[in-house]
């Protein structure tokens, strides 16, 4: 496995290949993408669209079949520790459906939404069920925690944070059973990015301090309680940049800049181990990153909103 993922890294785009693309127009970034990894998916595609709407589908096409080709290859001790990680667009797609469902204006059936029932497996008469009754859909049988058991107490209100929970504590159950320290550092280092982040959406919308503790998901709180325990949310930028590095004069740039140091941070930390399962998780993340990096380069190319310098300044780069 470890040779196959390694044949698969050497292929992702590199630096070279991002500046690139930064001089290219939408359509001849795809171009350009047919003669690689996505000539699939962007051949099977483009007879149906194009521009940044073409790009966005084959990545996402091509991240799937990727994540699903892990999974077949994969030995039987790797196999529960990839489902478990490739479980986060499982519930990305769960928590549109149900953002969706609790709409009570305006609730049209989207293509978006088509998408992501597809993906965890929802046809058209699920989605016309109530909402307490998706919510039952929520399931997966091979995770290490019980999905339904514990969203029974869960408010309608607090659904997503309550989705976050469990699955944080899955990842650190499925962290804890192995043997790789690099693994583990990286689920806690997930786990703390998420708290910073939504410590300082909450402290935008001055929420009281200890409703925000209670929404943390990271058993390790001190450096978030720190900002957390911040008297305004400018004071809280601060100390989220002192501890990070991270830097923005609003939430929107202080979060993106957060995101691109969490995923610095997996990769370095996920490559230490060159021949562990650490490797295989940080192919994956690599792998969604440059799914995050093209998407990105071919929306802000067809909005003309931004300058290459910009977009340039926004990538993460292995």
């Amino acid at each position: 496995m470890y040779a196959r993922v390694s044949a698969k890294k050497s292929k992702l785009y590199t630096e070279k290949d991002y500046n690139r693309f930064l001089k290219m127009e939408v359509n001849e970034i795809s171009r350009k993408m047919e003669e690689g990894e996505y000539s699939k998916e962007i051949n099977q595609l483009g007879s149906e669209f194009d521009g940044a709407d073409l790009i966005e589908k084959a990545l996402n096409q091509n991240l799937e079949k990727t994540l699903n080709h892990l999974l077949k290859i994969s030995s039987e001790d790797a196999k529960p520790i990839i489902e478990a990680y490739t479980r986060r667009f499982d519930l990305m797609a769960y928590k549109k459906i149900l953002r969706w469902k609790q709409q009570e204006d305006n609730r049209e059936l989207t293509e978006e939404i088509k998408i992501s029932a597809e993906k965890v497996g929802l046809d058209s008469e699920d989605l016309e069920k109530e909402w307490s009754e998706l919510l039952e859909e929520v399931s997966f049988e091979n995770s290490m925690v019980d999905y339904q058991e514990m969203l029974e107490n869960c408010e309608q209100s607090d659904l997503e944070i309550c989705l976050d929970k469990i699955y944080s504590k899955e990842m650190r159950k499925v962290a804890s059973n192995t043997r790789s320290k690099e693994f583990q550092d990286y689920v806690e280092n997930e786990q703390f990015y998420h708290d910073l982040v939504l410590a300082l959406r909450l402290k935008k919308y001055d929420v009281e301090q200890g409703k925000i503790k209670d929404k943390m998901v990271s058993e390790k709180l001190d450096e978030i309680i720190e900002v957390i325990e911040t008297p305004d949310f400018d004071t809280a930028l601060k100390a989220a940049e002192r501890i990070t590095g991270a830097a923005g004069d609003t939430l929107e740039e202080m979060e993106h800049s957060i995101e691109q140091r969490r995923l610095q941070d997996a990769l370095s930390t996920l490559y230490k181990e060159p021949l562990g399962l650490s490797s295989t998780i940080g192919y994956m993340v690599a792998k969604t990153i440059e799914v995050e990096n093209i998407r990105m380069i071919a929306r802000a190319k067809e909005t003309g909103i931004q300058n290459t310098e910009t977009i340039k300044g926004n990538l993460v780069l292995n």
